[in-house]
């Protein structure tokens, strides 16, 4: 009897079970082939499915029972056979055990130890049910020819990694080596899941969808253009372009060295981004990378960022991916349908991410985040603007960078003028080159380029909205431009409305309430005036902060953090033009009202601290800059903090992220787990905890302007996959993320409604409830009717 894996809607095609597994394995094969483990790749694949060689899977395909779908368990009986197979040797019993759990785990993560303290692993591995039956049909598939020259083989590749992770691991540091071994598992997951869901999508579709990318030949034409590119600036001899010229060269020479972890601490202002990407290209030219991710904390940067790239790499070479829409329609992960969209593959040969997208890939329990991680293996990878890595993730990214440059060959590049002190954490210390600075001393170009000064100014009981407004209207009188930059939308709009009627100024209001493509155009129109020294007033979130290459004469800063204030400083008389030290104010907003941001009233407080201490300070330079990120760390490791660079989890049970990912210490017992010290993980508990913002928001597309309602059109006339996923990856530039109370609001307006999708739906906002000024509001019209 032939077993099916898979039926094709459209002709009725049947994959068989055997041609699945043989190709799966194929393509897992070859993705770790670039981490050196290839064969235990290929394993994975030829047995993640042999569950579904029984009668009762045979009758569910083809509709001849009324099992429903999910209830049948086809992935313990790769895990349990595997187990049997491997000889009494320890890497071969490692080796079966960590692909038998990535079989097991391959429609979604487990606690392999849970909050009972029962071992799933085992309990697994311990099931009966249709084995026999199983057994009896694998010899007809020819899946276990070899099987064992095989095992052998991967047990050598594990064997590699492991006395690499025990290298790198600090003597006696057993949750770091738990930690790393978890990685190790995701890795593979990641691996097994994407070569499944590739070829499951090939067979549904009767198409071919993965990638097939030059990238020597893209690296070549990216140099070229690059060239081109730095030749377009000959002639400009002032000393600012004479230093970018500097910082430029300097990364390009430094791509020689064989990097892993490194850092390009570059002043704002000093061309951070095409010196960052000219050493990513000439790496890439140099050495073996099959990808090049860039990576920004916020969507401002990564739109005008994501332009820059896009002149180096073209259209086809680059994928640029900032929201979850696509992962938001794929539904239940548990129990993702082979008809439903494909998420992001991330397999082009240019990535240009966020912050949270790059952290998911590395945490979330989202199969479609696990899914993309492998794809940040042999990669340079670009972590710009650094420093607003928050506070909670610093060890968990210390951790995957030293992962990933060690066990999976990636380069990565930590840009930012202020740079946090990762390497001093004291628990997981980042493993940075000796040789760690692309451009060596930075001193004088920190001299070159200082242009502002920051002001703190201190007043009993901070400013209310009307005080902080009047002083914005004299600081505009007095400089001729301004940016305001405040903590919250709240705080934005309030400001907004005071100073929306100041006379002479074109008035600009920015938060991430407005779509990224509106966004874009306020910012395209507030350069434009700039540029010919029209006088402007822009209020906005942080937003704007870091990276947004604008310029002002004078800025206002809500207090926050010394980095903030430094990235805010950077938006100001960024190219040298007023010919003068401008001025750069901190004061406190006493209306603001930071609710849950508790990060940002911690930095407050330091930054407090170190402002009352000296007045005369350089409080935006290196030295300073420093001092506050070692205050900042230290205080948040201590005790009473609940070590706060962990990810402590609100329930102290489990007491924080890098525990469950690690140790798991409160669930593994010695005495009753003696196989699980390093294999305990609660993987899935930690994927569900794990959030960058800790707010839940939800996407939603915005009617923004002709071409957004076009591609709304378009999506719910049922357009088949390929074209529903072009359309959806049009429509990310109007996706706003929005809070559940946002949610609500404007469920009870009736301002939102859901269109088909594949088999689930994408929300989207109704017009008259997205505003030109401020972007989605939960009072539809009501703008249009106070300006008649």
């Amino acid at each position: 009897m032939k077993y099916s894996a898979h039926i094709r809607e459209s002709d009725h095609a049947e994959q068989s079970v055997a041609a699945h597994c043989n190709e799966t394995a194929a393509l897992a094969a070859a993705y770790g082939k670039s981490v050196h483990l290839e064969q235990v790749c290929l394993l994975s694949g030829l047995l993640h499915d042999i569950g579904k060689l029984t009668a009762d899977f045979d009758g569910y395909l083809h509709g001849r029972n009324d099992i429903e779908r999910g209830r049948l368990d086809h992935s313990f009986a790769g895990a349990k056979y595997l187990a049997e197979l491997a000889p009494h040797e320890k890497y071969a019993q490692k080796t079966a055990e960590l692909i038998g759990r990535v079989i097991l785990s391959h429609h979604g993560l487990h606690d392999w130890v849970n909050q009972d303290s029962e071992d799933n692993y085992e309990q697994r591995i311990s099931k009966t049910k249709y084995y026999d039956e199983i057994m009896q049909n694998l010899p007809e598939t020819h899946l276990t020819k070899d099987i064992e020259r095989i095992l052998t083989d991967a047990a050598a590749e594990y064997s590699a990694i492991d006395q690499i992770l025990r290298r790198i691991t600090p003597e006696s540091a057993a949750e770091t080596y738990a930690f790393y071994l978890g990685m190790l598992e995701r890795l593979l997951q990641s691996i097994l899941i994407d070569a499944d869901r590739t070829n499951t999508a090939d067979f549904m579709s009767n198409s071919k969808t993965e990638a097939d990318n030059n990238t020597l030949e893209l690296w070549k034409k990216m140099k070229h253009k690059m060239q081109e590119k730095l030749a377009s600036f000959n002639g400009q001899n002032d000393s600012i372009s004479i230093q970018r010229k500097s910082i430029s060269d300097r990364c390009a020479a430094f791509a020689a060295h064989d990097v892993r972890i490194c850092r390009l601490i570059v002043p704002t202002g000093g061309g951070k981004t095409l010196s960052s990407l000219r050493f990513a290209i000439e790496y890439a030219n140099l050495h073996p990378v099959d990808r090049i991710i860039y990576v920004a904390p916020f969507m401002s940067i990564l739109e005008q960022n994501s332009e820059v790239i896009r002149e180096i790499t073209g259209e086809e070479g680059l994928l640029e991916h900032h929201s979850n829409m696509l992962a938001e329609i794929s539904g239940n992960d548990d129990l993702l349908h082979e008809y439903e969209l494909r998420t992001e593959k991330w397999d082009a040969p240019v990535i240009a991410t966020t912050m949270v997208q790059f952290l998911n890939a590395l945490f979330s329990g989202k199969s479609s985040a696990v899914r993309r991680m492998h794809q940040l293996s042999r990669a340079v990878i670009i972590v710009d603007e650094v420093q607003s890595v928050p506070l909670k993730c610093v060890c968990l990214f210390n951790l995957a960078m030293n992962f990933l440059s060690r066990i999976c060959g990636s380069t990565i590049v930590l840009c930012s003028a202020t740079q946090p002190p990762f390497e001093q954490t004291n628990d997981f210390p980042l493993l940075l080159d000796e040789q760690s600075s692309i451009t060596g001393d930075t001193a004088e170009d920190f001299s070159i380029f200082q242009r502002t000064r920051l002001i703190h100014l201190k007043q009993r009981g901070g400013y209310s909205y009307d005080e902080a407004a009047a002083f914005c209207r004299e600081q505009f009188a007095a400089n001729g431009s301004l940016l305001t930059v405040v903590n919250t939308k709240a705080a934005a709009k309030e400001l907004y409305q005071r100073l929306k009627d100041t006379a002479g100024a074109s008035v600009f209001h920015l938060s991430t309430a407005m779509c990224p493509l509106h966004r874009r155009k306020q910012i395209e129109m507030i350069k434009a005036l700039l540029c010919d020294q029209k006088p402007v007033i822009c209020v906005t979130t942080q937003l704007i902060e870091a990276g947004v290459d604008i310029s002002f004469g004078c800025v206002v800063r809500s207090m926050a953090g010394l980095d903030n204030a430094a990235q805010a400083a950077g938006r100001c008389n960024r190219n040298g033009e007023f010919h003068r030290i401008c001025p750069v104010y901190l004061l406190e907003l006493r209306e603001e009202k930071l609710g849950s941001l508790a990060e940002i009233k911690y930095a407050q407080q330091i930054a407090e601290e170190l402002l009352d201490v000296s007045e005369s300070a350089d409080f935006l330079g290196i030295q300073m800059q420093s001092q506050y990120f070692g205050k900042l760390f230290a205080q948040a490791q201590k005790r009473d903090f609940k070590n706060t660079l962990r990810y402590p989890l609100p329930d102290d049970t489990d007491k924080d992220l890098v525990n469950l990912l690690s140790l798991n210490c409160n669930r593994v017992k010695k005495n009753t787990h003696p196989k699980r010290r390093f294999s305990g993980q609660a993987f899935k508990t930690a994927g569900a905890f794990f959030s960058v913002i800790d707010s839940k928001t939800v996407s939603v597309i915005v009617p923004f302007d002709a071409k957004a309602e076009q591609y709304i059109a378009e999506l719910s006339s049922n357009p088949n996959p390929k074209e529903a996923v072009r359309l959806l990856r049009q429509l990310q530039q109007y996706a706003v993320s929005i809070y559940a109370g946002t949610e609500r609001e404007l469920n009870k307006e009736g301002a939102l409604y859901d269109l088909p999708c594949g088999e689930s739906v994408v929300r989207i906002l109704e017009k008259r409830f997205y505003d030109e000024q401020f972007g989605v509001t939960v009072t539809g019209g009501l703008h249009e009717v106070l300006c008649l």
